[in-house]
């Protein structure tokens, strides 16, 4: 009778196993794909005439940059050539017209940058939204369980024929391009 019990285990465990396997053997494949999403932002339809409004952009406020700069300088070099000739009170007070000055410049130039950052989102992100949207299309069409981004440090090395960028671009052409902001 021990024999049997036995028996009926065993064969119990070996019917669960049977019945695990094939449901095992279902799950399909993982199918692993990557991208270059520098590459895909840069030539993706739309980016070029990004690219061109942020240089007038930045072009514009370098100026601004550029002439306050100049200003501060000026202040200096009159400041350095006179300076023997002024009181200590209008040395300290042209010192502090300079410091102001820098200090005003140095704000005027954080809030260019955050203007500048600011803008270059608002451009790019319609771009990078129509990226995103082609690539999970792509993983959804095609049965991708991942999909890594090769322009990012993780990425050591990979099998070029893994590269969906190509398939990611044609997909971005074939629909009309995100238009460029306008401010």
């Amino acid at each position: 009778m021990e024999m049997h019990k036995m028996t009926t285990i065993v064969f119990a465990l070996a019917s669960l196993a049977a019945f695990s396997i094939p449901a095992a053997a279902q799950t399909a494949p993982v199918k692993i794909g990557y991208i270059n999403s520098q590459k895909l932002i840069d030539q993706a339809p739309g980016s070029a005439e990004v690219k061109v409004t942020l240089q007038k952009e930045l072009a514009s406020w370098k100026a601004q940059v550029d002439a306050m700069q100049d200003s501060i300088q000026t202040m200096i070099t009159q400041f350095e050539q006179k300076s023997v000739l002024l009181s200590p009170d209008a040395k300290q007070k042209r010192q502090d017209e300079i410091l102001t000055k820098q200090a005003s410049f140095k704000s005027r130039v954080e809030e260019i940058q955050a203007k500048a950052g600011q803008r270059q989102s608002e451009l790019l992100t319609p771009i990078m939204d129509r990226v995103q949207l082609a690539i999970t299309e792509l993983r959804t069409a095609e049965g991708y369980s991942i999909i890594f981004d090769a322009s990012t440090e993780a990425m050591v090395a990979a099998d070029p024929a893994l590269d969906l960028t190509d398939k990611v671009l044609a997909k971005l052409r074939a629909t009309p391009p995100a238009t460029a902001g306008k401010n």
